[in-house]
């Protein structure tokens, strides 16, 4: 191989010595993987300087999303997990839905597509949410007028049906109807801005973490027609903690976790005319949000629950314990994307 490289030599004369250098037609290759070598650390050390200078200042996280319109697809799968550990074949909830910001500081979402996957059987879809709309309003309880989470029109649940006509339980329309409350929970409760202190906005450094508003707060979780008033799941210590910095689809984002702490719910359905039962259970979930930097939205999240519970009534001969695993990836798409995915 022929480059070029310097040697240099000293020569003795009576005024003293002369450093003199000549150039080397002829390196060999160990010594010019030397050069190279040398010149990669070089530029590594440079970008990890680069990289900490970045990692250990500021993050702006507002917790104010710009008004772009967003493109979502959602999956949910629940697996129940037997007493002797066997895992049942999960059913899966996929929900294609639309936001659109309006000027007032209301939402509309639209649900676009919704598609139900028992166990192995086929996915079908839910004719009654697909084209489905709701103006989604910022309130401080997470209640509009009607009493209604999040502008949830819970009626809208009642008697569902698949593309086939077969009615659906109203305990899998129920986990139809909370699929929405999650997307907001991501969305807005996590991802927006608190006005009291304690959201997002507070996360400014990695490895920062701060107990978040909705700490020990009793959500309700009744649904027309299934989950009785007075239903409520109560968090735990819910925080969030600023983890890093990533990429999604090429965009910059902070990555930030979620943890519910210990959770708990209590329940009173109706699964059928003059029938109630009692749920009492317990929940841990947790899980990661990617809020793009320069809109401050959510990118993309994730979420793994467990949850325990009993339910009791005096049409069971005994009591039943479940143990159910939730797990959601929620994906910002483009408008391409979402239009082709439908």
């Amino acid at each position: 191989m022929k480059t070029t490289s310097c040697a240099e030599r000293c020569t003795r004369h009576p005024g003293g010595w002369t450093l003199s250098y000549r150039i080397q037609r002829h390196v060999g290759p160990a010594r010019l993987a030397g050069v190279v070598l040398f010149a990669l650390l070089g530029a590594l050390a440079g970008g990890r300087a680069r990289a900490q200078g970045d990692l250990a200042g500021d993050v702006r996280l507002t917790g104010v999303p710009d008004s772009t319109p967003g493109y979502y697809r959602m999956i949910t799968e629940y697996v129940r997990i037997e007493p002797d550990g066997r895992r049942v074949a999960p059913d899966v909830h996929d929900l294609w839905i639309e936001c659109a910001p309006e000027p007032g500081g209301d939402i509309k979402v639209t649900c676009r597509r919704y598609t139900f996957r028992q166990g192995d059987s086929a996915a079908v879809a839910i004719p009654a949410l697909g084209g489905w709309s709701y103006r989604f309003r910022r309130t401080a309880t997470g209640l509009d007028e009607r009493g209604w989470i999040f502008g949830i029109d819970q009626e809208r649940f009642a008697k569902l049906a698949d593309e086939r006509g077969a009615a659906l339980p109203q305990a899998v329309a129920y986990c139809m109807f909370n699929a929405f409350v999650d997307f907001h929970s991501f969305c807005q409760v996590f991802a927006e801005r608190t006005s009291g202190g304690g959201g997002i906005q507070d996360l400014h450094r990695i490895g920062q973490k701060v107990v978040h508003a909705a700490a020990r707060v009793e959500a309700p979780i009744s649904m027309v027609g299934f989950a009785e008033p007075g239903s409520v799941f109560r968090l735990g210590e819910v925080t969030l903690e600023l983890k890093g910095l990533s990429l999604v689809d090429g965009r910059r984002c902070a990555l930030v976790g979620y943890d519910s702490g210990d959770a708990s719910l209590r329940m009173t359905v109706r699964p059928a005319p003059r029938v109630s039962l009692e749920v009492r259970g317990s929940s841990h979930f947790f899980g990661d949000l990617y809020v793009d930097l320069a809109s401050q939205t959510v990118r993309q999240a994730a979420l793994a629950e467990f949850v325990v519970q009993e339910t009791s009534g005096a049409v069971l001969p005994q009591k039943i314990q479940t143990v159910v695993e939730r797990k959601i990836l929620l994906r910002a798409l483009s408008k391409g994307e979402f239009e082709r995915g439908l």
